[in-house]
């Protein structure tokens, strides 16, 4: 059998492939008039129309430039001539089948868009030759067999997002972003390899998807970029081009790409490709959405800083809040509706927190933990709890309508909040991710919330917080305490809630300036003052509990006195 030549192998390839473009170019020359033409006033499918015919007729010149005998002179260099001759009929091919998409997209159901099943046939016929011209090796008695199947209708439903489409062919970018936002993405463009990974590197995307042939710096490149730069462990990478050969797929894949696809671009595939990328994305989201706010867990998803994640010192705001009387109420309940009550009070103050940009650290049987000031910096982190806290409270009207007539009494709570140095990361394992805060700071609060219970108050602050409060929030200082394995005494104070009395600020004064009095060891007199605060509000906790501690100061030997209050327990 005589030797094939490059130029025979050539040869053969335009007299199949000539006769299937001139096909293609008459069924889109006849495409109008086979059918009812569009409206005058359908610019843009006119338009496709027009643009269809000029991307036909430059393939079917392009097919005589780019397998011509001149284009293949070199014979040395015949396979890198064949590689870049298929990857430019499959780019203009691709042109073609975007076009006859975005007419199926635009009119479906009429006479026009009915006819384009017939030229995706004679376009996969040419795509199939021009796909086979690395196996021609010898003239066959036929040419080689192509599907006449027209593709699946494309599926409308995506999960949407924001991509980046680095591409350096203006025409293919213009149907990607038809195509894309038709289907609820947000579509930017890099038109070579440098400006991708700018790009990238100033904003997080959902996906990209990337072309290998570009000028300034090819996909490849950009590729070992995004991979040496950590972008690539969370950013998806799809790679869509006109080049073919396995090899070329799998450098891709193993420098880090998400998927790769070979042009002309199947619609329903591409789709499928992106909504799997960005569903294992969202999964990720949603380890973090279990902790953060939505836009920090995107954040931390997409492109997590090693600085925000690792452990670190940070001044940070502590709130706990606990659901008074859980026991008894379980126990009447039993475990259903305990679970019922417990979830629905329990995502009503995580919804709370959430909204006032707190991180969820944990839940405990009936006690919920939240942080501010890390991993992002928030400089008003006490007023953001402060926030919370009175929320938290304010909910609690809503929710005892619902729940009241369940659970048989009303849902209460105890709130304690704590400001100061602590070692944020993560706190959990490799096995479960937890997020939040180690140190005396978070002991302090816990305590805070169980000074709760002994100042008959339901929501307390530790001096440290109240100190970084706004002028706007008042507090009254309740007390120095010392609490159970922290030596250190603390100041309590009580946040104005919602509700409270009109001389709020005439009761704060004269609270305190009893309070002064009897840490200075002056009971009588401090007995006198508070007992017309008494008289104004008398089931107010603090003053009851402050006039106990007068009392028993009256009644013992004051050489013993501290102004100092010991906590009895938790």
């Amino acid at each position: 059998m005589p030797k094939v030549t490059g130029q025979d192998r050539i040869q053969r390839l335009r007299e199949d492939l000539i006769p299937a473009a001139d096909q293609l170019c008459c069924l889109i020359h006849d495409f109008r008039s086979n059918g009812s033409a569009p409206s005058p006033d359908d610019s843009q499918l006119l338009a496709d129309l027009e643009k269809l015919r000029s991307e036909a007729d430059g393939f079917r010149s392009g097919v005589e430039e780019w397998f011509s005998d001149t284009a293949f002179a070199d014979s040395d260099a015949f396979e890198e001539n064949l590689r870049h001759a298929r990857h430019e009929a499959r780019n203009r091919l691709n042109h073609l089948f975007g076009i006859v998409q975005l007419i199926q997209m635009s009119a479906p159901s009429s006479e026009i868009g009915k006819q384009t099943p017939d030229i995706i046939v004679a376009l996969e016929t040419c795509l199939a030759m021009v796909s086979g011209t690395a196996q021609i090796i010898a003239p066959a008695d036929e040419p080689p067999p192509v599907s006449t199947t027209p593709p699946d209708p494309v599926s409308t439903e995506s999960t949407g997002g924001t991509l980046l489409v680095a591409d350096d062919d203006e025409e293919n970018r213009t149907i990607l972003e038809r195509l894309l936002t038709h289907h609820g993405f947000e579509v930017e463009f890099a038109v070579d390899g440098v400006e991708a990974i700018a790009r990238i590197s100033e904003k997080a995307y959902d996906a990209v998807l990337l072309d290998i042939q570009m000028p300034e710096m090819d996909g490849f490149e950009v590729l070992a970029n995004l991979r040496e730069s950590g972008h690539l462990r969370h950013t998806p990478v799809i790679v869509v081009t006109g080049l073919q050969e396995e090899q070329d797929a799998v450098r891709c894949i193993e420098i880090g790409a998400e998927d790769f696809l070979s042009r002309p671009i199947r619609t329903e595939l591409l789709f499928a490709r992106l909504n799997a990328s960005l569903e294992k994305k969202r999964l990720r989201e949603k380890v973090f959405e279990q902790h953060f706010t939505p836009e920090l867990a995107r954040e931390l998803a997409r492109n997590p800083d090693p600085m925000k994640m690792q452990a670190r010192q940070a001044e940070v705001s502590v709130l706990f809040c606990d659901i008074r009387r859980f026991s008894s109420v379980s126990e009447r309940l039993g475990p259903a509706q305990t679970i019922d009550w417990l979830s629905g009070v329990m995502g009503e103050f995580s919804s709370i927190v959430i909204e006032h940009g707190g991180v969820l650290v944990d839940y405990t049987g009936d006690e919920l933990m939240a942080m501010w000031g890390a991993p992002n910096e928030q400089p008003n982190h006490a007023e953001l709890a402060c926030q919370t806290a009175i929320g938290i409270m304010d909910s609690l009207e809503a929710l005892n309508e619902k729940w009241e007539p369940v659970v048989g009494a009303e849902t209460r709570v105890g709130i304690g909040i704590n400001t100061g140095e602590a070692l944020v990361g993560n706190v959990g394992t490799h096995r479960k991710f937890k997020y939040g805060p180690l140190g005396t700071v978070v002991n302090l609060a816990s305590r805070v919330q169980g000074a709760t219970k002994f100042l008959k108050s339901p929501l307390l602050i530790s001096g440290y917080t109240a100190r970084q409060l706004p002028e706007a929030m008042s507090t009254r200082r309740l007390c120095q305490v010392r609490v159970q394995n922290i030596n250190t005494p603390v100041d309590l104070h009580e946040l104005e809630l919602p509700g409270t009395p009109d001389d709020w600020s005439n009761i704060v004064s004269q609270y305190e300036t009893a309070l002064t009095q009897f840490e200075a060891g002056h009971f009588r007199q401090a007995s006198a003052i508070l007992g017309d605060v008494l008289l104004h509000i008398p089931n107010d906790g603090p003053s009851l509990q402050l006039m106990r501690r007068i009392v028993d100061a009256m009644l013992e030997d004051e050489s013993i006195f501290s102004p100092v209050w010991n906590l009895p327990g938790k």
